[in-house]
């Protein structure tokens, strides 16, 4: 197989053995890489009702056929899971250089079954695969944890490490899995890990990954990175990084400010990415790209008023979500609270929304200082946000057990009410775009399988950026068909291992689906390839229903239902109903959102249908 390596490893954590096993080819066309593949796998090799974090569920760590080739922005790998956050299927994508590497060492992916009886630490080097003794890494950061194994290891080649830090090992609901200070952030893949007694997995690879039409790849490829060199939105983004959406979305309305009380934060100017680059980010100059990026969206700071101590980003989400969701404007407290939050192996944004959850619910007087360890809870606090990470990643007192497993699991546990202000779908936090600014996102967030996700796809652009908008974000109008549409090439980004932003200067269908087929050597057509990203979207659907979801779960907040103050959407309110009623049909479910036999069969999906 050409774009694959081919191979993927198997390990079973009880037995402390390991077994290679070949990519099933046909397997691999109808569902690519990544997210895709991970899913074939998980649907067959899972039982219904499976315990999140039992020794019986399963991670897939998988990358795609484009990760770790010359073609646009070729570094992602996906963390696949039942998430124990909730219950539904998660997928968890990352960059960096961890996903080409595995790759280089001649493996797609990883499925991780069982459970380790102590620490363990997974050692890939090329096709030679050990298990150790992790035991000292036990209780350390993930920042650490890679210094701990660099320390022991002398290679030529870098190693590159994914690890969990101490609230994954403590099996927080929001444990997220880092490499190369990046992270797969949401689901609470970093618990899984933990429950398995996994700490990290390493990697140095030596090979290459071999495509099937070299000749044909190399130009197109060369033409891709040219075109993405050249978009204005890269520029723009390397620049400010990703952070450059703050005064957008802020101007539209949509900006999280004190747990989604307001889309409009009063200190915006301050947390924008101008902001950032001026101030943290050396001028744009501390560029710290993903491999095989040409346009680089991520910075680094050198945090002086933290003894220098290096952090990589704060990314958009990651500044809206701890910044104005919390109503802080320091920006080094924000970057710093970012490094702690990654060493602990926490997801960002599901820390900074469920803490602005339980601020507002001390506000409200529906908790006291019994319930957060005898703080005084308030909006703007810096000190608050950085004790909290502690507490969180250690579960210490019931503020630190709150905060570790989610809004939702809080919001059930204080009760009172608070669940129409604890801002989550399925149990996964919202991110930093406010649904209510934004009918397609709003849909978006309802239907995702993982939960709320701005990612699939992301609406709130099609709304709300260019000049004019794409979408008129006043009308519901054709919403389903556009977010069914949306994610469903979302998924095939994923399934193929490339950034989301090879949108800003490729298209899918004259750019990228001509270099698939040189690299893998299959001979799609437009219709079949996009077919992937159906296939794809009806698995990861039936894996959810079997698991007891459907309408009931593509529901919003009670708060989305209060209209906004600020924004074009300023006054209205949102129908999430006739826009889920119009995607079930555009997808071909039934009317509670569960696929008909008749949907899964034509997607050669007949092993789905329960």
């Amino acid at each position: 197989m050409k774009g694959f390596a081919g191979k993927l490893l198997r390990v079973d954590l009880t037995e402390g053995k390991w077994k290679s096993e070949p990519l099933d080819e046909d397997a691999a066309r109808k569902f690519m890489g990544s997210k895709g593949y991970a899913a074939y796998i998980l649907f067959r090799e899972l039982k219904k009702g499976v315990e999140p974090l039992s020794p019986d569920n399963k991670v897939v760590i998988m990358t795609g056929p484009l990760t770790g080739t010359q073609g646009p922005m070729p570094n992602r790998f996906s963390v696949c899971t039942r998430s124990p956050l909730t219950g539904a299927w998660v997928d968890s994508h990352c960059g960096g250089f961890w996903g080409p590497e595995l790759k280089f060492a001649g493996w797609d992916g990883i499925i991780i079954e069982g459970k380790a009886k102590g620490p363990v630490h997974l050692k890939v080097r090329d096709g030679t695969v050990e298990l150790e003794d992790a035991k000292g890494l036990w209780g350390k950061g993930t920042f650490e944890t890679v210094r701990a194994l660099d320390l022991n290891e002398h290679q030529l080649r870098k190693m590159r490490v994914l690890s969990i830090g101490p609230a994954g090992e403590r099996m927080a609901h929001i444990a997220c899995v880092i490499a190369d200070g990046r992270a797969a952030g949401r689901g609470g893949t970093g618990a899984v890990l933990g429950s398995k007694n996994l700490k990290a997995v390493s990697v140095i690879g030596t090979g290459k990954v071999e495509v099937a039409d070299e000749g044909k790849f190399s130009p197109m490829a060369k033409e891709a990175r040219a075109k993405l060199s050249a978009s204005k939105g890269l520029k723009d983004r390397t620049l400010d990084g990703t952070a450059a959406n703050i005064r957008p979305v802020n101007n539209s309305g949509g900006l999280p400010t004190r747990n989604f009380q307001s889309g409009k934060f009063e200190r915006m100017d301050e947390i924008a990415g101008d902001s950032f680059a001026k101030h943290l980010w050396n001028g744009s100059r501390n560029l710290s790209p993903c491999w095989g990026c040409v346009s680089p969206c991520a910075h680094y700071a050198l945090l002086e008023r933290y003894g220098g101590v290096r952090d990589d980003g704060p990314e958009y989400e990651t500044v809206a979500l701890i910044g104005s969701n919390l109503g802080i404007s320091d920006r080094e407290v924000i970057a710093y609270a970012d490094r702690l939050l990654d060493d602990a192996g926490l997801d960002t944004i599901s820390f900074g929304n469920t803490l602005g959850f339980i601020i507002e619910c001390f506000e409200k007087g529906l908790v006291g200082k019994d319930d957060t360890n005898g703080l005084e809870l308030k909006f703007g606090d810096s000190e608050l946000l950085i004790k909290a990470i502690g507490l969180a990643q250690s579960r210490e007192g019931r503020l630190g057990e709150l905060l570790a497993d989610g809004s939702m699991r809080a919001a059930r546990s204080i009760g009172k009410g608070s669940g129409d202000f604890a801002m989550h779908v399925k149990g996964l936090e919202i991110p930093a775009y406010d649904p209510r600014a934004s009918p397609g996102q709003a849909l978006s967030y309802a239907v995702s399988d993982r939960g709320a996700c701005h990612l699939r796809p992301f609406m709130y652009a099609s709304e709300h950026f260019g000049n004019p908008p794409r979408l008129d974000a006043t009308t519901t109008e054709g919403r389903g068909k556009e977010v069914k549409s949306g994610q469903e090439r979302s998924a095939i980004a994923d399934a193929l291992g490339i950034c989301k932003f090879y949108a800003y200067g490729l298209s899918l269908v004259k750019d990228v689906i001509p270099l698939v087929v040189a690299a893998t050597g299959f001979d799609y057509s437009v219709e079949e390839f996009l077919l992937v990203g159906e296939r794809i979207n009806n698995l990861t659907r039936a894996f959810n229903c079997r698991e007891g979801f459907d309408i009931k779960d593509d529901s919003l907040p009670g708060r989305v239902k209060v209209p906004l103050k600020d924004g074009k959407r300023a006054g209205m309110p949102m129908d999430i109903e006739s826009m889920r009623a119009e995607y079930y049909r555009e997808c071909g479910w039934d009317a509670r959102g569960v696929p008909t036999e008749e949907k899964l069969r034509n997607l050669g999906l007949d092993f789905a249908f329960k």
